[in-house]
């Protein structure tokens, strides 16, 4: 009968504290593996596996905010009949979208596209409106509209228009200095600008008086002004003056009448308005009319008809702006001059 051999007592004290090391060193193990856990889980790095977050909703979107339209503006506010003007939508968008702009009118035609555009106003006076739609294309839109009134532009009037020579003898001497002016204005409030002229002489200035050196030709020189409202308005007047070395016939004025009706009445110095289609008479006043003066009549308008010092005038039939000239001359040559402007109507009320 085997016997096994006997341990020494050393041996049986390390076998017995085998097991016991193991299980020491599993729970070590184990508390090493909480402590990370803990310290991932605090840190934020240890998180939950994409497996988990499956089936969540994605964070919404920031709302859409729609554009905003500042102003709607035009060019410019005096507008005729088919006249162009440039029509500007200054808009800015929250979000920095991407603007898009839609354009419509109640008349006329509109032109272009995107913040400017032109609008072809139409071809009659009234108020019209233009549209604007501003839209960011993620469906916010803003509106405006712009209200834009077309009419003719009304031309300026000359009231009068007079020289220094008018106030004297009638006649000036080559090389003298005449002062001239003009009176006018303007329906729509327009600021005017005049433009002189003459067919001889200098003209000195500018504005609604001037100076006119005389030439040394003896004659009868004619003086020019057109007045303008830069609207394309216009209106133009022109007055006769003689240059003579000796003292011509001198002419104080006119008398005019109306032949056969009562639509004719004074506007100003030797100014007046009549009906279209009427007739005047008109008597230069001269002194020494028995000197045996020859009479010169002529019109840039309607007819006329004279003898001596008297002269008949039809007016056309239509509108018209006329001036009739009378030039008288002696035995010697010396002449003077002087006119009557005479503006036709086609409004029998107004006369």
């Amino acid at each position: 009968m085997s016997t096994e051999p006997q341990k020494k007592p050393e041996e049986q004290q390390h076998a017995s504290k085998g097991p016991e090391k193991k299980i020491a060193v599993a729970v070590g193990v184990v508390a090493v593996a909480v402590i990370v856990v803990v310290a991932g889980i605090n840190a934020g790095w240890l998180t939950a596996s994409p497996r988990e977050n499956e089936g969540a909703s994605p964070p919404p979107l920031p709302a859409n905010e729609p554009p905003e339209i500042i102003s709607v503006s035009a060019s410019t506010d005096r507008i005729g009949p088919l006249t162009v003007v440039s029509i500007t939508c200054d808009a800015v968008d929250p979000d920095g979208d991407e603007l898009m702009y839609t354009w419509s009118s109640s008349d006329g035609d509109m032109k272009g596209e995107g913040p400017e555009v032109k609008w072809v106003a139409p071809d009659s006076e009234g108020l019209h409106r233009i549209f604007v739609k501003v839209e960011d294309g993620r469906g916010g839109t803003a509106e405006e509209s712009l209200a834009l009134r077309v009419r003719e532009n009304r031309p300026p009037e000359i009231l009068t228009m007079q020289s220094q020579v008018d106030e004297e003898i009638g006649w000036v001497v080559p090389g003298a200095a005449v002062y001239i002016w003009c009176e006018a204005e303007d329906p729509d409030g327009d600021e005017l600008t005049y433009r002189w002229s003459a067919n001889e002489g200098e003209i000195f200035g500018q504005g609604s008086a001037v100076i006119w050196l005389a030439p040394e030709e003896l004659a009868t020189h004619w003086v020019v002004v057109t007045v303008d409202d830069s609207h394309g308005g216009e209106a133009k007047r022109a007055i006769p003056i003689t240059v003579s070395e000796a003292k011509p016939p001198v002419i104080h004025g006119f008398n005019v009448k109306a032949i056969r009706h009562n639509q004719l009445s004074p506007r100003g110095v030797d100014q007046w308005l009549v009906f279209m289609g009427r007739s005047c008479a008109i008597e230069a006043l001269v002194d020494d009319d028995d000197l045996g003066y020859t009479y010169k009549w002529s019109a840039d308008g309607g007819t006329i008809t004279s003898d001596g010092p008297n002269a008949e005038w039809q007016a056309p039939a239509g509108k018209a702006k006329v001036t009739i000239l009378l030039q008288v001359s002696d035995a010697h040559g010396n002449s003077s001059s002087a006119s009557v402007y005479i503006e036709v109507t086609t409004c029998p009320l107004c006369v």
